[in-house]
């Protein structure tokens, strides 16, 4: 198949095929939100966020296609017009040619996508964390359990932060000892009670609720919030190398990680 005859199809199918939308949880909105199949695709940007920034990028950078993580939107759109952030973003992307697919918790709850994380960090990964989903293979499920040498809770958040280039926020004793180690992306919420019966020290991930995290404390099991984004980054790797098989690697920019919050300190 020569270059010009890929479609927005093609590259679709593909991402489908490692990331079935069955995988996905009821509530999100995966796979082409903005575009048509037919589109042929020369160039595809990939990155974590669909947001108007985004497709600015893509269209700048002569790209047919964003390939995201996170849906440009997650609510069905009531109109397509300029009223709306969504609607505008929707309309500048279909004017400009430029399709949008995205690869959300179907990609968090591939083997895959709930392993990169805990890989990048050097940990030991023992078994899933969320139950067996009805209907999925057994080892599609979000969050793994982890195994680390035995640490301090201090010292474990002092190599998150060194690693993900951030300061998390820590919940807990800091001298805790930490051996297990829950790990899941972006947000955690629902792996807390999984990451309990599992026994775990520590449950790294995005964020969790102010309460959740309180009452995760008071039980024994520490939470570390590294951001939603830090957490997800690695994912973007994962569906560049996806594209970059059907496009080929000089028609496929992968954005490197970044995070959109910053903090500040008192003197």
């Amino acid at each position: 198949m020569s270059q010009t005859a890929i479609t927005v199809g093609h590259v679709l199918r593909a991402l489908l095929d490692a990331y079935p939308l069955e995988w996905a949880e009821s509530w999100d909105a995966v796979g082409l939100r903005i575009g048509d199949p037919s589109w042929a695709v020369r160039r595809a940007l990939v990155t974590l966020d669909a947001n108007a920034s985004a497709v600015d990028r893509a269209i700048e950078a002569g790209c047919d296609m964003l390939v995201t993580h996170h849906p440009p939107f997650l609510e069905p759109l009531d109109d397509v017009t300029p009223a709306s952030d969504t609607g505008a973003l929707a309309l500048r992307a279909a004017r400009a040619g430029v399709a949008v697919v995205s690869m959300h918790t179907n990609l968090d709850r591939s083997p895959a996508g709930a392993t990169v994380l805990p890989s990048i960090l050097g940990l030991d990964i023992i078994e899933p964390l969320e139950a067996q989903v009805v209907g999925l293979p057994a080892n599609v499920r979000m969050g793994r359990l982890c195994s680390v040498q035995l640490t301090s809770l201090t010292e474990f958040a002092t190599r998150i932060s060194a690693s993900l280039g951030v300061q998390p926020r820590v919940w807990g004793d800091p001298d805790s000892k930490v051996e297990s180690v829950a790990v899941g992306n972006g947000s955690v919420r629902s792996l807390i009670a999984a990451s309990r019966l599992a026994g775990a020290d520590v449950l790294l991930g995005g964020e969790v609720r102010y309460h959740d995290a309180l009452d995760a404390a008071a039980s024994g099991l520490a939470i570390i919030e590294a951001g939603h984004d830090a957490t997800e980054w690695p994912m973007v790797a994962l569906l560049a190398a996806v594209v970059r098989s059907v496009l080929g690697d000089n028609a496929v920019i992968e954005e490197p990680a970044s995070v959109g919050w910053w903090t500040a300190k008192g003197e």
